[in-house]
């Protein structure tokens, strides 16, 4: 779950003990506070329990990252528009529903032989106790809102109008176990679709209806069981600190850090500030990234038939000669040569035949020539009886282009660390005793 988030952690370790850092917390729900703002040990302890693995981080360094996290999110927030850290998606889940999907379904995961006691306790051990009336939707509604199901949809999003008609009137009233009474309606189920959901809701699919009815429901219990359990105030900083790390992880996906093929537009308008000396600093630093293949010295056979290249092939690796055998079958031009292609300079387009030479380190299984349709097919064994290594050259595109990406991620990482450094520096934080110190020994 912290994957993401893992490559600044050793900027907590710098930092951490520049933090007023106070151990006084007597509040036994409380893990911590943060700048007065309360960070509960149910969070915590759910957290831990969802990180699992096979090596799962102490108590007191995800606590570390679950404070940096609420420090990032809070400077996202600051820095950025909610349509800027979580752009709006066609396809997926809205972000308020993503959100409660994994609040419900990670309750789920951690408390399920519990909750199912607790729906065993309702009158009727079904959830169904909890519905007071259900409604379905009729088809005059169906083709009101939706259009008919017959028709091609380019979009499946409602308009405004639609909108406000499917807000009318209800699907399933309920009422939970304290009395608090409510109701579901087609907006409601709406609104919880991604792409495929609502494709099936224009489609009129009734039963899949009825199905998002019952787990909208299902969700609705899961966060009531958990707030008379565990009190309200615990589930929503539970469902605060898995909005912080989607929001902390968000800006880092802005500053491309994570995955490191990821890209954004910080990224590339820092790669173009890159200069020619810090590529070329860059490049005499990093000289064995630069390694390639310079030339390759190969022999081919070409064949008409595939099983006779399956057999050469077998024949080759029982150590005959290949310029013996490719003199004896080979129908290319090269055979009087033994199959010599001579030396394969590494420069411009290469053929495909060059291109299966040079990623080859000895013999080559069977390729089919790229020949077209009406042409005849042949099979061609390639084998790379030597290789030479250079650099490529400082001043090339490609130097240029994989230098300024990494100058670019780096400049990135240190901004971003700079930027959580300052967080951590200007926090005052409370921690309970009961769950450790917050010591550089710990996040190293």
């Amino acid at each position: 779950m912290f994957k993401l988030f893992a490559g600044l952690a050793l900027s907590l370790a710098s930092v951490c003990a520049q933090a007023q850092v106070f151990y006084q917390l007597q509040n036994n729900a409380l893990a911590a506070k943060i700048n007065a703002e309360e960070l509960y040990r149910f969070s915590l302890d759910n957290m831990q329990q969802l990180a699992g693995g096979k090596a799962p981080l102490s108590r007191t360094t995800l606590l570390a990252q679950m404070l940096s996290q609420r420090l990032l999110a809070a400077e996202a927030r600051r820095l950025y528009p909610p349509e800027v850290l979580h752009p709006a998606s066609r396809i997926a889940f809205a972000r308020d529903v993503a959100i409660e999907n994994r609040l419900a379904s990670s309750l789920r995961a951690l408390y399920g032989k519990e909750l199912d006691q607790a729906v065993k306790t309702l009158p009727s051990g079904t959830l169904k106790t909890l519905i007071q009336e259900e409604n379905t939707l009729s088809a005059s509604q169906q083709q009101a809102i939706f259009g008919s199901p017959a028709q091609t949809t380019l979009e499946y999003a409602l308009k405004p109008a639609q909108i406000n008609l499917a807000k009318q009137g209800s699907l399933l009233r309920y009422q939970l176990p304290n009395g608090q009474k409510g109701n579901l309606s087609l907006y409601d189920i709406y609104h919880r679709q991604n792409v495929q959901g609502r494709i099936e809701l224009y489609a009129a699919n009734q039963p899949y209806l009825s199905q998002q009815l019952q787990i909208a429901l299902a969700n609705l219990f899961t966060l009531y069981w958990a707030e008379q359990k565990f009190g309200s105030a615990a589930v929503s900083d539970y469902r605060r600190s898995l909005n912080d790390q989607e929001d902390a992880e968000a800006l880092m996906k802005i500053y491309g850090i994570g995955d490191q093929h990821d890209s954004s537009d910080f990224l590339d308008a820092l790669a173009k500030k890159v200069s020619k000396a810090e590529v070329q600093a860059y490049y005499l630093a990093h000289k064995a990234q630069f390694k390639r293949i310079a030339k390759v010295k190969a022999r081919h056979i070409r064949v008409a038939d595939e099983a006779l290249a399956k057999k050469l092939i077998l024949r080759l690796k029982n150590g005959e000669d290949f310029a013996s055998l490719a003199k004896q079958y080979s129908i290319a031009d090269s055979a009087k040569e033994g199959g010599d292609l001579g030396w394969i300079v590494h420069q411009g387009t290469l053929s495909w035949l060059a291109q299966i030479a040079f990623s080859q380190t000895e013999l080559s299984q069977a390729f089919r020539a790229p020949v077209g349709p009406d042409d005849a097919a042949s099979w061609d064994i390639i084998k790379t009886e030597q290789r030479v290594e250079d650099y490529q050259s400082a001043s090339s595109e490609a130097v240029r282009y994989a230098a300024s990406a990494e100058i670019a991620h780096q400049k990135a990482s240190q901004q971003l660390n700079a930027l959580l450094q300052q967080q951590w520096q200007n926090a005052k934080i409370e921690v309970s005793p009961a769950v450790g110190k917050l010591t550089r020994q710990v996040l190293e």
